[in-house]
């Protein structure tokens, strides 16, 4: 088990980098858990906005949190902006957050403790949870031609419970701190000498799959993923992004590029799915009107 918070290093030092586009309506949570229970060690706040049209960055302005605000005169996506974010922080450690998250307690203290504790750890993430409390998926496996069509939204995913059935593509949370493949970045502590050590995000993906790309190349290079059940985030799903076609494509451009990366031999294969993938996305569309 990890140290109790108070038993870290006053040496270490988190940097919290918050990505926002149109968030104005969702930061509330997160900015209230940094006034209630605020990291016991060194830490800032770095928020990179991507061209918001709202009152985002006045939400930030008036909450009486100091921030290091930086602005993208165009929507950069996420992979780009928390590149961005990270780099221009100064902790030792980098906690992603999506701006429509909250907690209680002394969460970020409890991570840092456990990356502190396992050096092999690029990073470690919470069990995320919906507004009533229930569980709210956020492991899967690196995504191959077989368990891609078990996926959330896919036709298929009822056929993968339970869910650590051999083709599920995500899988259930663990009832004790575990190494797992992949996570995702909702809520995300990042050792930064790891993320620099493997380029940090892919800025080709805008949106959604560069979590799973991280997290696996931080495999193949000899790191460790993990969860720790114990520490618990409330994320409101979608709240800071909200709803539309775009987030379709984005998706579909995530999974070509992931299988075209990681997957380059299976030309053949990625055919076949790539042909599959976007004749499905025509018949959302059209379903859609």
């Amino acid at each position: 088990m990890p140290p109790a918070s108070d038993s870290i290093p006053p040496s270490h030092t988190v940097s919290i980098v918050v990505v926002t586009h149109n968030s104005a309506s969702v930061l509330g949570g997160l900015l209230e858990s940094l006034k209630r229970f605020p990291p016991h060690i060194p830490w800032d706040l770095v928020v990179v906005d991507n061209a918001s049209t709202d009152q985002t960055r006045s939400v930030i302005a008036g909450s009486g949190i100091p921030a290091q605000l930086l602005q993208n005169n165009t929507n950069q996506g996420f992979a780009a902006a928390v590149n961005l974010g990270v780099t221009a922080s100064t902790g030792e450690f980098s906690l992603l957050a999506n701006p429509d998250v909250a907690w209680e307690g002394p969460i970020v203290d409890q991570l840092v403790s456990f990356l502190a504790a396992h050096l092999r750890a690029a990073s470690v993430v919470p069990r995320l949870v919906y507004p009533d409390g229930s569980v709210q998926p956020s492991l899967r496996r690196f995504s191959t031609h077989t368990n891609i069509w078990f996926a959330r939204g896919s036709p298929l995913a009822w056929a993968a419970r339970p869910q650590n059935a051999r083709h599920a593509y995500t899988v259930a949370d663990p009832e004790s701190p575990a190494i797992v493949e992949a996570a995702a970045a909702t809520f995300m502590l990042v050792r930064r000498p790891a993320f620099h050590a493997v380029g940090g995000f892919d800025d080709g993906f805008f949106l959604y799959v560069e979590d799973t790309d991280l997290c696996k190349r931080w495999h193949d290079a000899g790191w460790e993923v993990w969860m720790d059940p114990a520490v618990v985030v409330q994320h409101s799903w979608q709240g800071g992004s909200g709803v539309d076609r775009k987030l379709r494509r984005y998706h579909l451009q995530g999974i070509i590029r992931y299988f075209r990366k990681h997957h380059r031999r299976a030309r053949i294969r990625n055919l076949a799915l790539f042909a599959a993938l976007s004749l499905a996305e025509v018949w959302h569309r059209i379903r859609g009107r």
